[in-house]
């Protein structure tokens, strides 16, 4: 398994895994349309549009992505892990590759947008809670940090 920079290559595969996860592991949390909001964004178009000013890494194994993160500035952002490979520890390598990432590039503290259904995954990985918030496309967010 390896985590590595997205390639323009990827996009049409990345694009379909994180569609297929907001699919599969938000529908439990947020409504119908929310999730078609979120799978509008992540379509091939917008991920080449979005990689000049977002790092993305994605974690691989046989040439098959099984995940995602982003990176804007000191914000994690766009984290999937295909619903099948969950609760693989492929999540908790992700943050901990964009982790020594951002400590890499100066950055000391990180902050997520998270789900509902994500909440708990970060939590377990030392993210505090900062605040609740409703985003006016997906409902109810929650704000996060932790000092790396």
């Amino acid at each position: 398994m390896i985590i590595r920079k997205f390639l323009q290559s990827d996009v049409t595969e990345l694009s379909e895994l994180m569609r297929k996860t907001v699919m599969k592991s938000n529908s439990k949390d947020y409504s119908k349309k929310a999730v078609q909001r979120l799978c509008d964004e992540y379509v091939p178009e917008r991920l080449l549009k979005d990689v000049r000013r977002i790092d993305i890494f994605v974690v691989s194994e046989k040439s098959k992505l099984l995940g995602t993160i982003s990176l804007v500035g000191n914000r994690i952002s766009r984290m999937f892990v295909l619903p099948e490979f969950q609760g693989k520890e492929i999540g908790s390598r992700l943050i901990k590759y964009v982790e020594q990432f951002a400590k890499k590039n100066g950055i000391t503290n990180l902050r997520v947008r998270s789900s509902l259904t994500a909440y708990g995954f970060y939590q377990k990985l030392g993210y505090q809670k900062t605040r609740r918030a409703s985003n006016k496309f997906v409902g109810p967010i929650i704000w996060m940090k932790k000092k790396i």
